[in-house]
């Protein structure tokens, strides 16, 4: 599957085909014994996988059953009906993650939680030990799985190592435990159950038996995946033919869509290539006659913008731009400006543009009941000055809450945002404080600042609202800040001994902030907000622009150049030379823009090209892996049937064995010697039990498991049939004496052999809940 895999690396292939390649021989050694296994066994066979130890708790109808001590070759669970023996078996699934439904005994694991109980508990013990250990350093030479389950089907597992140490509890590390074991919760031949080997064996339906053989041998799981990639091929096939058609208009190429487009085919595109070609060609010819006028033209508008910028600035001219610095520092004083200019008519304008209408948006809001609390704000305008010249600490001090706005409740402040999407872009908008309103001003007294010379900030201001007063308490602390005007007397009060009590920090007339350990300088010197005489602020501001704007223009040219056109007549010329420009580029396209289109087309036909190989390769692949599949099946078909036919004689019996893999059939026939050979569909049932044992021996000599399980084998058997068949059954084992072995059986074993191989395991009869299922 390595190969597969390499090639196909969106296909994910199971972990338990673990089934290795053999050849395509079939036959018999030459001292007349059948052929040895072509599966190569793993070399701590014996030591890893096997079962030490099952504990239930609460689980199906039994409160406690176990700990069983299992023996690493034949183990024989002998009891009566309700005594926990399929209960075990059950509980073995369960316990290495198998499914409820595998079980056969529930659609759901919360059915086999003990009625009256909560949980039921399963512990499984796998041997760990050899050079083939899993993690052996970190588990020990024994893994513990513990799986609870809860009355409402979760299921819980916890990964121990050998000293109780919880290693892991996630079902990825149980599944790479059973697949380094080669153990497969799901194969029949691992664990056959009753209703397992009734669906399958016992049924008279010759498909059923041919399912059965798929399943164990994983010949069914291989052939779902090959029909997997099949499709994933035909898929990818797919794609790569709808590849989109390149546009070619006006002398441009575009490719920017992306691969698998449903548009276009592969083929459309190639035959496009050598057009494009030949329009490439052509447009080289056309670019080199036009740069030139090109170049020209941008020229002129170079000039032309030069000559603008010398009417705007009216003094010295330039046609570069200024240290960054420079220009930030006049955009911002100009952008201030027109704020003033506009705070002329309204004072709102001040804290915005748009905020006017914000506000009047608001207003129609609550008026049309959209708010249950009208929204409050921005702060800046709900307060007032008692001393207009602390106009710059207060606004140092409140600086971030100028804009802001107070909501109610979280339901008003997602209508606020909602109307303020309408004004400011999202990173601009004013920020919102949502807390309940209050219609009377918090009590400060004993935790605000009190000074016999200094003010605090709330001292200092005006506030109408006890809203905003609660606010600004809530989120700033202004009862506890100072205000001194003079610097050496804030540092004295603040950093010469202990600051006043309840006093946190103050602020200067100038704004600077100080603290016991700290002293900051603002980046302004006047209010931006809290300002009173507007037209004072205007003409401030007017002259520290024209003056950068004349520092500006000597950086650039030294001498004062004489202009003889307006600025509207420069920008009338600059707008028809870039519509002049702009129809340029619009007939010949720009050339930057088709070579990155042309370089893209030829990424995406490099990569439909590769993909159209890998495909002829996955072709070629699967094609070789189909022909294996065959072999294999054929080769594990006939080793099957020479394994039966083996039994068969040894029990002086005789039998034939079809498969047909066309139709997917298996057909079994046995009788004895004398009495030639009977269709199972007309055996009795002990004779077909017999012959279903046969058929299991047969699939055990041709797969890996390290321990096989095999419920209630017996039930139909008469004594002799028993007898020949535990004979099978144990001459097996002890061939595999490296292998672990479970029989279930509700019959006597006392005719068993003594042998240190063999373990024997007599349940008691519990006693049973009322109307609670037995095993």
């Amino acid at each position: 599957y390595e190969e597969k895999k390499q090639v196909l690396s969106d296909t994910k292939l199971t972990k338990k085909s673990r089934l290795e390649a053999v050849t395509e021989e079939d036959g018999r050694e030459d001292n007349g014994t059948l052929f040895k296994d072509h599966f190569t066994s793993p070399s701590g066979l014996g030591d890893i996988g096997v079962i030490e130890s099952i504990t239930i708790k609460n689980f199906m109808c039994h409160h406690s059953l176990g700990p069983f001590q299992f023996g690493p070759n034949v183990n024989f669970i002998v009891g009566s009906n309700g005594s926990g023996k399929s209960a075990i078996l059950t509980a073995l699934i369960v316990g290495l993650g198998g499914k409820a439904t595998i079980t056969n005994r529930g659609v759901s694991l919360r059915g086999f939680v003990k009625n009256g109980e909560s949980t039921a508990d399963v512990t499984v013990k796998l041997r760990n030990r050899g050079p083939d250990a899993y993690k052996g350093d970190v588990y020990g030479d024994s893994i513990c799985i513990e799986q609870r389950i809860s009355c409402d089907g979760v299921r819980t597992c916890r990964l121990k190592s050998k000293s109780g140490h919880l290693v892991s509890n996630k079902k990825e590390e149980l599944t790479s435990i059973l697949d380094h074991f080669n153990i497969q919760v799901d194969n029949p031949v691992s664990i056959l159950n009753q209703e397992m080997s009734k669906q399958f064996l016992h049924s008279k339906s010759e498909a059923d038996k041919y399912k059965f053989f798929m399943k164990a041998t994983l010949l069914e799981q291989m052939k779902r995946d090959y029909i997997h990639i099949k499709q994933t091929k035909a898929v990818t096939r797919e794609q790569v033919e709808l590849q989109e058609e390149v546009v070619l208009s006006n002398g441009k190429v575009f490719n920017n869509v992306p691969l698998f487009s449903p548009k276009n085919k592969v083929s459309v595109a190639e035959e496009k290539l050598q057009d494009m070609q030949s329009r490439l060609e052509s447009r080289r010819e056309e670019e080199e006659t036009l740069s030139e006028d090109c170049l020209k033209i941008k020229e002129e508008v170079k000039a032309k913008i030069k000559a603008q910028k010398e009417q705007e600035v009216r003094c010295w001219v330039g046609a570069t731009p200024i240290s960054k610095n420079i220009q930030v520092s006049m955009e911002a004083k100009l952008k201030r400006k027109n704020q003033l200019l506009a705070s002329r008519s309204n004072k709102l304008k001040r804290f915005g543009d748009n905020m006017p209408d914000l506000l009047d948006t608001i207003y129609k809001a609550h008026i049309q009941g959209r708010f249950i609390k009208k929204p409050i704000g921005p702060i800046g305008a709900c307060i007032n000055l008692k001393d207009p010249t602390l106009a710059v600490a207060v606004e140092s001090c409140l600086r971030s809450f100028m804009k802001t706005f107070c909501c109610d409740n979280y339901k008003d402040e997602a209508v606020l945002q909602e109307l303020m999407s309408h004004y400011f872009s999202k990173g601009n908008r004013p920020q919102i404080i949502v807390s309940a309103f209050s219609n009377t001003v918090y009590k400060v007294q004993g935790r605000g600042v009190n000074h016999p010379d200094y003010p605090s900030v709330l001292d200092s201001l005006i506030i109408a609202s006890p809203v905003i007063t609660n606010c600004l308490i809530d989120m700033r602390g202004i009862e506890s800040i100072l205000i001194i005007k003079e610097k050496h007397a804030a540092r004295k009060v603040m950093q010469h001994g202990r600051p006043p009590r309840n006093c946190r920090e103050a602020f200067t007339v100038e704004g600077d902030q100080v603290y016991p350990n700290r002293y900051y300088t603002p980046d302004f010197s006047t209010a931006k907000y809290l300002g009173g005489d507007l037209e004072t602020e205007i003409r401030q501001v007017t002259p520290a622009i024209f003056a950068e704007f004349v520092a500006k223009a000597k950086e650039i040219s030294p001498e004062r150049r004489k202009v003889d056109r307006s600025a509207k007549s420069i920008d009338v010329e600059i707008t028809r030379l870039r519509k002049k420009i702009g129809v340029q580029e619009s007939s010949h396209g720009d050339h930057e823009e088709y070579a990155e289109a042309l370089a893209n087309y030829r990424d995406k036909s490099n990569q439909v090209r590769d993909l159209k190989k890998f495909i002829d390769r996955l072709d070629n692949i699967m094609s070789d892996r189909q022909t294996r599949y065959k072999i294999m099946r054929r080769s594990l078909s006939v080793r099957c049937k020479l394994y039966f036919n083996n039994f068969l004689i040894k029990m002086n019996c005789c039998g034939s064995m079809m498969f047909d893999h066309n139709n997917e059939t298996l057909s079994i026939s046995v009788g004895r010697e004398n009495d030639g050979m009977s269709d199972m569909r007309s055996l009795s049932g002990g004779e077909r039990s017999f012959s279903t044992v046969c058929f299991i021996l047969s699939l055990w000599e041709i797969t890996e498991s390290p321990f096989r399980c095999l419920d209630e084998f017996d039930v139909y058997m008469d004594m002799h049939n028993r007898r020949i068949s535990l004979d099978l059954l144990l001459e097996l084992s002890e061939r595999q004496h490296l292998r672990q072995f479970f029989f279930i059986t509700p019959l006597s074993t006392s005719n068993l052999p003594e042998s240190d191989h063999i373990k024997i395991h007599q349940l008691q009869d519990p006693e049973r809940a009322k109307g609670q299922t037995g095993e």
